[in-house]
Parts: C-alpha cells; sequence; structure tokens
C-alpha cells in the first residue's frame, strides 16, 4: 500500500504543482475571478426575468417590462464580458511582469477592439461595433490576444525600445511616455494580424478562433466522457491533498464559462440552453457529492471521530464548504474512503446527466449564482426549475448508498483505535 502510495504522489504531485504553479494559468485564474462580478450581476438580472412561476404572478406586460429594463443589466455585462476578460488578463500579465498593470489592461482592451468586425454605414464611416463577438463566443479570441498582447508589449516594455525621460519627471508622467513605443508597435501587430486574416475565408480573427477552436473545444470539453475524466482526477488529486477543484478549473473555467455564457445568451434570446456540462452544473450538482459523505457519518458513525465531524461539518454543508468533512475524516491519503470518494462523483455526473439529457430535469440557464448558495436553492435557481433541486436530493440519496459500506468499514476501525486509546490511558 505505501509502494503504490508514493508511487501515486510520484505521477500526480509533479503534475498538480506544474498546473496550480504556471504563470499563464495563475493569471487566467485571477482574470476569470475578476470579471466573476459581472457573470453575477448579469445572472441575477436573469434569475429575476425566469424567475419559477413568475408568469402566473406578475402580468404579462408588466413582465416584459421588468424583462427589458434588466436586459440592459446584462447587456452592459455578460454580453461584452470578453472585451472585460482582455483587459483583465492584460492587466494580472503586465503586474506579473513588473509593470503598470492599469497600461497593460488599457493596451489589450484596444488590441481586442482592433481585431474585432466594425459596423459602417451606408457613407462608409464607423457606426457601431456588433455585440456578437464581446461576449461567450469571443472569450478564446479575449484570451489568445490578451496572452499574445501582453507577451509582446511587455517584451517591449523590457528592451530598449522606450521613450525614457529624465529622473526629476514624474512618475506618472514618466509611464504614459514609456509605453508608447511598445502600445503603438503591439496594436500594428494586431492590426497585421487583421489585415491578413480578411484575405481568408473565415473574414477576420474572431470566426477563425471560434469555429477552429473555440467550438471544438467547447464540444470536447463539454462531453460526458471528459466530464467524468475531470471529475475523477480532480478527485484523486484531493485525495493526495491538494485541491483539486482550483487545479482543474484552471484548464476548464474557459471552456465551461463560454458553455454558461452560450446558454444565457440562447435564454435571453427566448431559445433553449444547448451545454448540460457548465460551471454551474459542477458548482450545483457534482461538487456537493462530499454531503452524501456527511449523511452516511450521521447514520451509521458509532467513533467519536466520526460522529463529531459529521455533526461539525452540518453547517459548512449548507453553504458548500467541503473542508471540515474532508480534512476532519480524513479522506485525504484515506485508502478507506478513496473508492466512493471518486465513484461517488463519477455517479453524481452520470445521474445529473441523465436527468438532463432525458428532458427530466432542465438544462442550466447560465445564471452565475454563487458557489456558497445553499444546495436545493442552488439546483433551483440554476434550472429555473423545482425539478434541479429533486435531482441534488438524488444525488446525495445515492451518494449516501455508496458510502455507506466503506464508511462503516472505517468506523470500525476508528472505534478499534480508540477503544485501544482508552484501555493504554
Amino acid at each position: 500500500m505505501d509502494k503504490f502510495q508514493s508511487k501515486l504522489e510520484g505521477i500526480l504531485m509533479p503534475i498538480g504543482s506544474k498546473i496550480a504553479n504556471n504563470k499563464y494559468l495563475k493569471v487566467l485564474q485571477k482574470s476569470f475571478i475578476a470579471v466573476m462580478p459581472l457573470t453575477i450581476a448579469g445572472s441575477i438580472a436573469l434569475i429575476i426575468s425566469y424567475f419559477p412561476f413568475i408568469d402566473y404572478v406578475v402580468p404579462a406586460d408588466v413582465l416584459n417590462e421588468i424583462i427589458t429594463f434588466l436586459d440592459a443589466m446584462s447587456s452592459a455585462t455578460l454580453s461584452i464580458v470578453a472585451l472585460f476578460l482582455a483587459g483583465v488578463i492584460g492587466y494580472y500579465y503586465t503586474r506579473q511582469e513588473e509593470h503598470e498593470g492599469i497600461f497593460g489592461a488599457i493596451v489589450m482592451i484596444c488590441c481586442f477592439l482592433i481585431v474585432t468586425p466594425m459596423g459602417w454605414n451606408e457613407e462608409g464611416a464607423f457606426a457601431y461595433i456588433p455585440m456578437t463577438w464581446l461576449g461567450g463566443q469571443g472569450l478564446l479570441t479575449a484570451m489568445i490576444v490578451g496572452f499574445g498582447g501582453g507577451v509582446i508589449y511587455n517584451k517591449l516594455m523590457n528592451s530598449k525600445m522606450t521613450i525614457k525621460l529624465p529622473e526629476s519627471v514624474p512618475p506618472m508622467v514618466a509611464e504614459p511616455f514609456k509605453m508608447l513605443i511598445p502600445a503603438l508597435a503591439t496594436f500594428l501587430v494586431f492590426a497585421a494580424v487583421r489585415y491578413g486574416m480578411s484575405f481568408t475565408s473565415f473574414g477576420d480573427v474572431h470566426t477563425f478562433f471560434f469555429n477552429v477552436f473555440q467550438t471544438p473545444l467547447m464540444a470536447l470539453g463539454t462531453s460526458l466522457p471528459a466530464s467524468i475524466i475531470i471529475v475523477v482526477f480532480i478527485q484523486v488529486l484531493w485525495f493526495m491533498g491538494l485541491h483539486g477543484q482550483n487545479i482543474a478549473g484552471s484548464v476548464m473555467t474557459p471552456i465551461w464559462n463560454a458553455a454558461m455564457i452560450a446558454n444565457l445568451t440562447a435564454v435571453q434570446s427566448g431559445q433553449s440552453p444547448q451545454y448540460i456540462f457548465t460551471g454551474q452544473f459542477f458548482t450545483g450538482f457534482i461538487w456537493m457529492q462530499f454531503v452524501s459523505l456527511i449523511v452516511a457519518c450521521l447514520i451509521s458513525a458509532k467513533s467519536e471521530q466520526l460522529k463529531a465531524v459529521g455533526k461539525l461539518s452540518i453547517g459548512s454543508a449548507c453553504f458548500n464548504i467541503s473542508e471540515p468533512i474532508v480534512f476532519g475524516s480524513p479522506v485525504v491519503l484515506n485508502f478507506m474512503l478513496l473508492i466512493p470518494w471518486v465513484v461517488t462523483m463519477a455517479v453524481f455526473v452520470l445521474v445529473t446527466w441523465g436527468f438532463m439529457q432525458s428532458g427530466l430535469c432542465p438544462y442550466p440557464l447560465g445564471a452565475d449564482i454563487p458557489w456558497t448558495t445553499p444546495p436545493l436553492i442552488s439546483g433551483w435557481l440554476i434550472t429555473g426549475s423545482p425539478m434541479g433541486a429533486v435531482v441534488q436530493i438524488v444525488n446525495v440519496i445515492i451518494g449516501t448508498f455508496i458510502y455507506l459500506p466503506f464508511v462503516k468499514m472505517y468506523d470500525k476501525q476508528l472505534v478499534k483505535q480508540e477503544q485501544v486509546g482508552q484501555t493504554e490511558a
């Protein structure tokens, strides 16, 4: 057992460490956290507009006015989230390179707009920027522009291609002049890319990245097999003492967020959401698998340790906080709980997918609710239906039955250890 554990640590620890410490993934993680208030604000507007049974309570004409009023809020947040993301990535990447982050943000927003198709009026003058590529469909382009432009801009900032004013000039005046040439050169690069793409069958950068990369990546990353593999990987990382969601989320969050915004856009347009596997799918229905472990402990535990941990974990479980049961049981490096710890989450994915795929439960609407939203409420809000809460209950019941035999076996071992400890005392 020790050899197997050492071998597993030797394989997974370096992988987890490299992912967690990758500078690009760290910037990406910070950036998505930074734009989270926008997605939550837009989601609140969606939840209010499509709250369950609201059409039975509020007259149709009044409801239409409310939806029109709230659409302005979602249009100013979710509908242009890609534009903000490009700027935030530029900000954090530039700060990481020890330059003024705000200038990096401004440059990346400009670069993103340079490659974005413009709308022209009949006189041939610039008239508008289409919203199509400023939201979910432009997320991949925003990331590529943010990092690509960030690398170019900061390399030039580190070179001698800057305007240096005398030291007597205040920094607030000197910095804008210092970044002038690097910013201009970065703009020229993206203007050249835009011009070159106009001669291709795609027509523009956004269409190229969306058709060639984002659509296939979303199809792969939001598939059932990929989702099962991801949750198994996450649980094994937790078993090793690593924060599985944080590590895997660094890679998967862009895909899940793009799917979330695509669902939200579809709902706002009066269409049906098309993706099951979004960030809310995992937040609301999958990560809560630890609740089954708590219930199993409360039902069957006879040892003082599991009884105490089970009771203490109830409060935190109401807000989706798993650490008390994870480290109190403990799950980390506990081979007696490894099988249910991994299997339960995979089963949750299958069960929830089955309910949604069969039409018994609606797909996630795209509402980005806080991860601390209590179970049952979260399931209802994510799907806009009480069936979301029903699926959560079904998951917990199934998970409890999976955990019970293993918890009983582990509990017997703890009881013996406690008896030995009392005898020795």
